[in-house]
């Protein structure tokens, strides 16, 4: 984990170190962030904030706390239905099918969020809260919650599991290169 008061900047975007999930002041430490590039352009920055401290991908998995998975959008090509295929593409490679079976009506719910247009320059927040579930907010705005923990897990094995979206990205989220 980061010492708080740092901040790093990746590809022109500012990372802070520590942020605050809610007004009830829960802090998440960031773990790691990582720059996605196509013919030497940044099209976007990712990042993951934990609440506790966890070291590999099933100790994040396993635990209960506050998350946040960050997005800043750095290039006007990032399409929704190419970051909806790419995603669900994610989802098909990191579960079975009896856990896809089961996650269908949360992916259709997610891919339904996300067909909102995200442009460069917009800050795109994945959060899980304990009590509320994933909370995706663009720019400020909640766009969508969907209940429970199951479904932010399965995002964030298409971006951590064992056949990530990116493998570069997940090596350099969780320090590991």
């Amino acid at each position: 984990m980061s010492h708080a008061g740092e901040a790093k900047e990746l590809a022109g975007v500012e990372i802070e170190e520590v942020v605050n999930l809610s007004l009830d002041g829960k802090q998440l430490h960031l773990r790691g962030a990582a720059v996605k590039s196509d013919a030497h352009q940044s099209i976007y920055v990712g990042g993951l904030y934990l609440q506790n401290d966890a070291q590999s991908v099933e100790e994040i998995l396993s635990n209960d706390g506050a998350k946040r998975f960050i997005l800043y959008c750095q290039n006007s090509t990032i399409k929704p239905d190419a970051l909806i295929r790419a995603l669900n593409i994610g989802f098909t490679a990191n579960h079975t099918e009896q856990e896809l079976e089961s996650l269908q009506p949360m992916v259709e719910q997610f891919n339904r969020i996300w067909k909102a247009e995200i442009s460069e320059g917009d800050k795109v927040w994945i959060d899980f809260l304990p009590e509320k579930g994933m909370v995706v907010t663009i720019n400020g705005n909640e766009k969508g919650v969907i209940p429970g923990k199951a479904f932010y897990n399965a995002f964030l094995k298409t971006w951590l599991g064992d056949k990530p979206i990116n493998s570069q990205m997940k090596k350099q989220i969780l320090g590991i290169e």
